[in-house]
């Protein structure tokens, strides 16, 4: 880059300081005002949600457990009159209809109806109406049972009609059937109605057996045979005048009627969701969780309705820590907030118990739902900052456009001494290393004119002392093996790389004579430091390994006489040499080795896939004079290999 250039770079940097500080600080401190507000009234906002969601789950609970009064008191009243039809004496024979009649459609009252109200549900979400008789109860034998058998009770019963429809006109927002069910196998419903299932058997459905464990029981939500949809039962047991239970007498709630409120829109977003569910364990694992029985669908922009759900839906969260403590409140009964995502969607929950075994009212809201307002006034602060930041980037452009124009009518008193130094480089590079600059200026250019001058004469020197290095190292490596040896039965190779002019790092291959037929000696060392001090000590350590090695004893001796040898030579100068020595006999098909504070060898099994070291203890060369070494030695096989290296490897 040529100076001109980086004196404007300079110029522009000092004149557009001061306006990025302003910038910066500025806008940081507009940010953190944006941000207060932001986070304040995102604060506001999911307090207020939650509040309001609470009282929401509150208000509900409370309606639902109002209306649990009405219909306990309503079933009261019911099983007591059955109670006095039961105890009567067996009046005439009344007109009875059985369900094969309804479901016939043979000889039926005069006011069967299609009824809107009561229908049977498909599969593919269609509906079914069904024939509907305010006017009469419908009967349904269990099977096996003969009608001589219950001929009593169906003219007793039969005189429930009045009751039935007069609970029916005070609760028919609500309930959907009036089952009286007696042990004897005679089932009654009101009203009259087609689609009951011809094997039914009232006896054996759980809100039956349910009535005769507590006085007034209200059964878990199930699918109801005739109209399939989700509904549930509130019973009592009801008995004869000799005190003995004779059946079980129900009020039928469809959930959908149960839970049908409109919900304003001032007062749930229609982004939330509102679910009842109950608790249940998971037939998949085992662990409880929340059944889902009905979920309420937001319609248009003013209704909500709500759908009871029929099969196995659970509400679930990937935040499992959050949802187990949901899990936990609902089993005390405990209402509450809690914060964790619902597919996929951070949202706020807010929950509720309502009857004590129907289950819990859960309303689901997304946080972004929540804190809509926040990020309005957000993307507003917003648009304010980025008005201020155009106005800044305005004041910088001017400001570059005037330092331009003052870099370039300044900048040629300071670019013409630098060319000189320019030309005067080029020649260096050339190799002109009597290469002189003119700049007479007194200045700091001056300074550095004379610094040039002088520059000339350290590069011819350095130049001589690089070639001397060059030609050490070129020395240094012709010392080492040129060729790998050929051994019967073995496969050598070695390989020696420098990072610099000269290094230290030495291999070689060692044979022990006549003496020693059969045998081979590997050596890896590396001396301390590097250059050409490096490259002297390891020509002497190799002469010194190469002429004991020529001679009998054990490598362990060698290593301790070459030791010896170069103790003398290093002595207080702080260098020494790591070595790895090892020896393969390969007749006996082992391998010794000692090492002197070298890194231990690497062995390979191909044959188990393991690695194994060539371990062993001994301080480096030139330490201590003294110094013993032990050799160690192992068995070798075919397939194996053996690495040795030195630190430049690892480093």
């Amino acid at each position: 880059m040529r100076y001109r250039w980086k004196l404007l770079i300079l110029l522009l940097t000092i004149s557009l300081i001061p306006i990025l500080v302003l910038r910066i600080f500025g806008v940081r401190n507009v940010h953190l005002l944006a941000e207060n507000l932001v986070s304040e009234a995102r604060a506001h906002l999911i307090a207020d949600a939650e509040n309001r969601l609470r009282f929401l789950v509150d208000s509900y609970s409370a309606w639902i457990l109002a209306g649990r009064e009405h219909f306990e008191t309503a079933l009261m009243f019911q099983a007591r009159e059955v109670e006095h039809c039961l105890a009567a004496d067996v009046p005439l024979p009344p007109e009875v209809y059985f369900a094969e009649d309804f479901n016939e459609g043979r000889d039926l009252p005069h006011d069967t109806t299609l009824s809107p109200n009561h229908f049977r549900t498909r599969s593919d979400g269609t509906f079914d109406l069904l024939k509907i008789s305010y006017y009469t109860q419908v009967f349904k034998l269990a099977p096996g049972v003969e009608r001589e058998a219950v001929d009593a009770d169906i003219a007793r019963l039969s005189a429930m009609t009045p009751v039935y429809k007069s609970l029916y006109e005070r609760f028919q927002s609500f309930s959907s059937w009036h089952y009286t069910s007696l042990e004897n196998g005679l089932h009654s419903a009101y009203p009259g109605h087609n689609g009951i299932p011809r094997r039914l058997d009232a006896r054996t459905r759980p809100w039956y057996t349910a009535a005769f464990e507590k006085m007034v029981p209200w059964s878990d939500p199930y699918v109801d045979p005739e109209t399939r949809q989700i509904v549930i039962a509130v019973t009592m047991h009801v008995k004869r005048p000799n005190g003995k239970i004779a059946g079980v007498t129900a009020l039928v709630l469809p959930i959908s009627h149960l839970l049908e409120r409109r919900l304003l829109v001032q007062n749930i977003s229609p982004e939330t969701e509102s679910f009842m569910i109950y608790l249940d364990t998971k037939p998949a694992d085992g662990k409880r969780g929340a059944h889902i029985f009905a979920h309420e669908e937001h319609m248009d922009l003013v209704h909500r309705h709500w759908k009871a759900l029929i099969g196995s839906e659970w509400l679930t969260s990937s935040d499992e820590v959050q949802f187990q403590a949901m899990i936990n409140d609902f089993e005390i009964g405990k209402n509450n907030t809690r914060r964790m995502p619902y597919q996929d969607r951070d949202s706020l929950w807010a929950y509720g118990a309502i009857l004590h075994n129907l289950g819990f009212f859960v309303l689901i809201t997304p946080y972004e739902e929540i804190l809509k307002p926040a990020l309005q006034a957000e993307e507003s602060l917003h648009d304010l900052i980025d008005n201020l930041v155009a106005l800044a980037r305005y004041a910088m452009f001017g400001a570059v456009i005037l330092v331009v124009v003052l870099a370039f009518a300044f900048s040629r008193t300071v670019t013409k001494p630098i060319e000189a130094l320019a030309a005067g480089a080029r020649r260096l590079a050339k190799g002109d290393f009597d290469a002189r600059t003119e700049i007479r200026s007194r200045d700091e250019l001056g300074a550095l004119g004379k610094m040039f001058n002088s520059l000339g004469p350290q590069l011819k020197e350095h130049y001589r002392m690089s070639q001397s290095l060059a030609l050490a190292r070129e020395v240094e490596q012709s010392l080492l093996p040129r060729t790998d040896p050929k051994v019967e039965g073995l496969d050598i190779a070695g390989k020696s790389i420098y990072c610099d002019e000269t290094g230290g790092d030495y291999y070689d291959y060692l044979y022990r004579g006549e003496h020693e037929q059969g045998k081979i000696g590997i050596v890896v060392g590396d001396v301390s430091g590097h250059g050409i001090e490096s490259a002297l000590l390891m020509t002497t350590v190799r002469a010194f390994l190469r002429q004991r090695s020529s001679m009998s004893g054990s490598i362990a001796g060698i290593v301790s006489d070459v030791n010896q040898e170069l103790s003398r030579d290093v002595e207080e100068s702080g260098r020494f040499m790591t070595l790895f020595y090892g020896e393969i006999d390969t007749k006996e098909k082992i391998i010794r080795w000692v090492r002197a504070g070298h890194d231990p060898g690497i062995l390979y099994d191909s044959s188990t896939e393991s690695f194994d070291e060539l371990a062993g203890g001994g301080l480096p060369l030139g330490v201590f004079k003294d110094s013993e070494y032990k050799e160690l030695h192992r068995e070798i096989r075919p397939g194996q290999i053996i690495v040795i290296g030195t630190d430049g490897i690892w480093e």
